[in-house]
């Protein structure tokens, strides 16, 4: 175990950024800057001035190694050592530290000091590494769970790892953005479809003691009712969701946790000897929620030669698998940006900059397993076929089929709210040997807008088409100034990343457009180009450059590649909070027929301008879907956070009104679903009703998202 260790410790959180490496890639990696802090990169400006290498003591290691355990996707692991200071603690090796706290040690300290400065100012207790950690959860009420939802679970799956640590449960109650975090009250990682099946089936359950015949007598008298215990189950990917989708609804006080509704016989393993009634009473209980974490889904199947599909588990993620395919020859197309999980990429309806030629995960999803939430409920001792959740085969591997219901169309974009995708089959591409990346200035947005409307309707292909405003170049120069101090230069030239770093320089603050071509062979792509090229100048385009080798090529498109990060970073050092992170960003976007994309495009930049909020327009401009990312502070104006909300929902109803649709990749969540009325009418709502109380009746799967149902609601069929 490397003895060398840095710690990194930021100005702007009480909590450290920190990144463990060993003593020979200490360097290399402080100059790319990497942090393991899920909600902000880390600035190379606190690099500069905090990262140094030094011996630090078991302690300090235990702390290090804490974070490392509670971020989304740890890497390391350390055994501690002997230390004579800090004999207490040298077992550590099999064990973990959970600190509260609320500051953290100043630069400098030394071992003991640090041992005495924890003993005064933070509370330390052990936790086992053990499947079930018992640190209860600080936001969450105690006994929200069924007393025994736990111990069943630990019965019928003795290696099911269940945590309830506080970092667990915070870090799966939200997604990168805005939305306040609602943690769950538990999060559990099960490995098969048997565990899966287990989990749901033990969340709705009917509570032994009410199990009763039903007459019309007790009914009117009050009592007698039927109770059914619902645990909400939200799955979890890589939580990179933007709507709020990972938020437990259902998670507080109000009505809906307590709630009497008629609910169909038919639904009750035990309807009683009297089935003549078609509805009875239920006493419907909200026990708190769970999060269901796919990380352990892994598979990866073999490319057979000639086939264009891979078989995936669900935790996979899209990195990694394109990783693991580099090999055959073949990758998987869609790219949202994120390093996000198949799963989750499917429950989203994600697409990216690449759907433009190669469609969204509508059309790169051919077929998938799903685990579908219990219809009939009974007892927990009461286990039969009848209340076993459904595990679920949609699609096959052909690339086309018309046989019956697109069912894998029905879960895709479904949001975790009809079931737990567990497997999906994909759709491959070859991997391009001729790609060529370039760009271009426009003076005004809508002039760069309507040369890709026509590039588009003169049928050239282009692979990807980025369109960014000035405000996402002006974001790009910023992050210049920011992260290219002279001190660090000498260093930035160790890694190939950094190495094409020093050749970006600041652009010309105007609109631009990204385009990229990729094909079979060299004078194909060439001929795209000069195309696109020639359109691009008949719309007043200037300064059109590109190249076909990686490094140009990621340097050319560096300003879109870095703009997520770029756009937060105009406020990250606003105010006496240490300025903006993905938390307090809203990103928001919406997709409208290419005809119309110049003119929404440019409104709603005039719009930002108009408000005086600060955050760029920019889009996946082939396919008319655009984005705009607003960094907000904590301490921010209610003036002017409700600035931001008018640019969005001018942004959405101006989308609409021209055809389009509120969110083009993002999904609904509960941040837009209070849009889809307006898309659909009552009409199409109800569908979606019905199909939602088909398929989970007891509205145990993400509750709130997409819809407003509660158990069984009166929309009709």
């Amino acid at each position: 175990t490397p003895r060398h260790l840095t710690l990194l410790y930021s100005r702007e959180h009480d909590f450290p950024n920190t990144s463990i490496f060993n003593s020979k890639e200490t360097n290399r990696r402080q100059a790319i800057g990497t942090s393991l802090h899920r909600d902000k990169p880390a600035s190379n400006k606190m690099l500069s001035t905090y990262s140094r290498p030094r011996r630090l003591s078991p302690l300090a290691m235990a702390m290090a190694n804490n974070v490392m355990a509670h971020t989304s996707k740890p890497r390391l692991s350390f055994a501690l050592g002997q230390n004579k200071n800090n004999a207490s603690i040298t077992t550590l090796s099999s064990s973990r530290m959970h600190f509260s706290h609320s500051t953290f040690p100043p630069r400098g300290i030394n071992s003991t000091d640090l041992y005495n400065y924890h003993q005064k100012n933070m509370r330390c207790r052990r936790f086992s590494t053990s499947n079930v950690s018992h640190d209860p959860p600080s936001s969450t009420t105690d006994g929200r769970l069924p007393k025994d939802f736990i111990s069943t679970l630990r019965s019928l799956h003795p290696d099911l790892k269940i945590s309830t640590n506080h970092y667990d449960l915070e870090s799966h109650g939200h997604g990168e953005s805005y939305h306040p975090s609602a943690p769950p009250d538990a999060v559990i990682y099960p490995k098969n479809e048997n565990e899966i099946v287990d989990i749901l089936r033990l969340c709705c359950r009917q509570v032994v003691d009410d199990i009763t015949t039903i007459t019309n007598k007790n009914i009117e008298a009050g009592d007698g009712i039927t109770t059914v215990e619902v645990v909400s189950v939200i799955p979890y990917g890589a939580g990179t969701s933007l709507e709020g989708h990972l938020c437990f609804l259902h998670s507080g006080n109000g009505s809906d946790i307590d709630e009497i509704v008629d609910i169909p016989t038919s639904l009750f393993n035990n309807p009683g000897n009297d089935i003549s009634d078609k509805f009875q009473k239920v006493r419907v209980k909200r026990k708190g929620g769970i999060s269901i974490d796919m990380s352990f889904f892994q598979s990866i199947g073999e490319v057979a030669s000639g086939d264009l599909f891979v078989k995936v588990g669900a935790g996979v993620t899209r990195n990694s698998l394109n990783a693991a395919l580099r090999h055959t020859g073949m990758q998987f197309m869609v790219d949202p940006g994120a390093d996000c999980t198949i799963g989750g990429m499917v429950a989203c309806g994600a697409s990216g900059t690449a759907a433009v030629k190669y469609g969204t995960m509508r059309e790169n999803v051919l077929a998938l397993r799903a685990v579908i939430p219990p219809t009939i409920v009974s007892s927990d001792i009461e286990i039969s076929e009848r209340n076993r959740p459904l595990v679920v085969q949609f699609g096959t591997n052909a690339l086309k089929s018309s046989a019956g219901y697109d069912l894998p169309a029905l879960l895709t974009g479904s949001e975790g709210t009809l079931g737990i995708i567990t497997e999906v089959t994909l759709r491959l591409h070859p991997i391009p040997s001729n790609v060529v990346a370039a760009s271009c200035a426009f003076d005004d947005l809508h002039s760069a807008a309507e040369a890709v409307a026509m590039i588009r309707m003169m049928g050239v292909p282009v692979s990807r088409c980025e369109l960014l405003d000035e405000a996402s170049v002006r974001a790009f120069n910023h992050s210049l100034s920011l992260g290219h101090g002279d001190s660090n230069k000498a260093t930035e030239s160790k890694s190939r990343n950094q190495q094409l770093s020093l050749q970006l320089q600041p652009m010309e603050v105007k609109p631009m457009l990204f385009l990229e071509f990729a094909g079979h062979s060299e004078t194909s792509v060439m001929e795209d180009l000069a195309a696109a090229q020639s359109i691009c100048m008949d719309y007043d385009g200037r300064n059109f450059a590109f190249a076909s080798d990686e490094e140009t090529r990621q340097a050319l498109w560096a300003a879109r590649h870095r703009l997520y990060y770029s756009a937060i970073a105009l406020r990250s050092q606003d105010g006496d909070d240490g300025g903006a992170t993905s938390r307090s960003t809203l990103v928001t976007d919406a997709c409208v027929p290419l005809s119309c994309f110049a003119d929404v495009v440019t409104a709603t930049a005039n719009d930002v301008k108009e408000f005086g909020v600060i955050g760029p327009c920019f889009g996946h401009a082939g396919d008319g879907n655009f984005h705009c990312i607003l960094p907000m502070l904590e301490n921010d104006s209610v003036e002017y956070k409700e600035k931001v909300s008018q640019v969005n929902a001018n942004l959405i109803e101006r989308a609409m009104s021209v055809g389009g649709t509120c969110t083009g990749e993002h999904g609904v969540g509960y941040g837009k679903k209070k849009y889809l009325e307006c898309m659909y009418g009552t009409g199409g709502i109800a569908i979606m009703g019905a199909i939602k109380k088909a398929l989970d009746p007891w509205n145990m799967m993400n509750p709130g998202k997409i819809l407003d149902l509660k158990a069984i609601s009166n929309l009709p069929l």
